[in-house]
């Protein structure tokens, strides 16, 4: 989570019946039936892994929970909570960028935590070898980073100086709906994983063409809807099994009908995943007196390795994936109490 108009409040059942039919309606497009609205008012996060997809390094899961606010202020939280405060989630930086970002809006990168998941990057730079390089860049980008090598500097200083015009590179092609062949990297193009993972499921990707069309993944819809601006833009540095990555994302959010849809496709990230998608849809409901939020959320993520996983090894995959997401999600929660 890595994030508005007034909505219809939805009435539901009294507290001791179960979730009313038009909700129930509402979540057909998921993988959720019959459930217990009472249940998930108690604070239960109902998960659901996904199918093996079609799109060979894809993985999937679903959550279900409810959020005491109304759907407007989750909506908004989505774009604004810093999942950085929260250590046990290990994301070292997550920053906002405003809507037209210059280089220097990413001073950050000069100010890292200092461990050995980000000395990762800094030693990615100080071995790095534009033949072979050890992070996920285009040919261009890694002759920008082996000139700056060039000119000295240890890894730190040249991950603050190599990476701001980078990654302002990569968000200025996305908005302009103009990314090349030219970013691919070992073949890969992270925007087309992330076109893949949204096909990936043909029920979710229905409920969410209208939100689509108007975004720079507008290629994937039939339609030829103009652009919306992007509710926020960030990037941001994580832990990929003990090392980080770095990557830049947009969130748009749009509302149809009664609920608040929300998309977060992080487009590019350096290391150890391609791309990753993160829907939610927000429902207002009433639970034993008390207006709430119904949140269904789905993750998916582009990996090298998943391609490669098969049986136990896929399965083991989908539960850890299960695990860092109710980690994240439960971390969102809490910030609403």
């Amino acid at each position: 989570m890595k994030t508005t108009l007034p909505l219809l409040l939805v009435a539901a059942l009294a507290a001791a019946l179960p979730l009313r039919a038009d909700l129930n309606s509402d979540l057909a497009f998921t993988a959720f039936t019959n459930v217990d609205l009472n249940a998930l008012a108690g604070g239960q996060v109902l998960q659901a892994r996904g199918p093996i997809m079609v799109f060979a390094r894809g993985i999937t899961s679903q959550s279900l929970f409810l959020i005491n606010a109304a759907p407007a202020d989750v909506a908004k939280k989505l774009c604004t909570w810093n999942p950085a405060s929260h250590s046990e989630l290990k994301v070292w930086l997550h920053k906002s960028l405003p809507a037209q970002p210059t280089t220097n809006d990413f001073a950050e990168l000069g100010s890292l935590p200092d461990n050995s998941s980000v000395q990762f990057q800094y030693k990615a730079l100080e071995d790095f070898d534009p033949a072979k390089p050890s992070v996920q860049v285009s040919r261009e980008e890694a002759q920008l980073i082996a000139g700056a090598k060039a000119q000295g500097g240890d890894g730190k200083a040249l991950f603050a100086k190599v990476w701001p015009p980078i990654l302002l590179g990569r968000i200025q092609s996305f908005l302009s709906g103009k990314g090349s062949a030219s970013e691919d990297f070992d073949g890969v193009h992270p925007l087309n994983d992330v076109k893949s993972l949204l096909h990936s499921d043909p029920k979710v990707y229905g409920q969410y063409q209208k939100l689509l069309a108007q975004t720079p993944a507008k290629a994937l819809a039939t339609s030829s809807g103009g652009h919306m601006a992007p509710t926020n833009l960030y990037c941001d540095l994580f832990d990929v099994e003990g090392s980080a990555a770095l990557g830049t994302g947009a969130i748009y959010q749009a509302t149809f009908g009664n609920s608040i849809q929300s998309l977060d496709m992080e487009y590019f990230t350096n290391y150890g995943v391609y791309g990753t998608v993160e829907l939610e849809q927000m429902w207002p409901v009433t639970v034993g007196g008390k207006n709430e939020t119904l949140v269904w959320r789905e993750d998916l993520v582009s990996a090298p390795n998943v391609a490669y996983l098969h049986g136990t090894e896929r399965m083991a995959s989908s539960m850890i994936m299960l695990q860092e997401t109710k980690q994240g999600v439960d971390a969102f929660r809490n910030e609403f109490k």
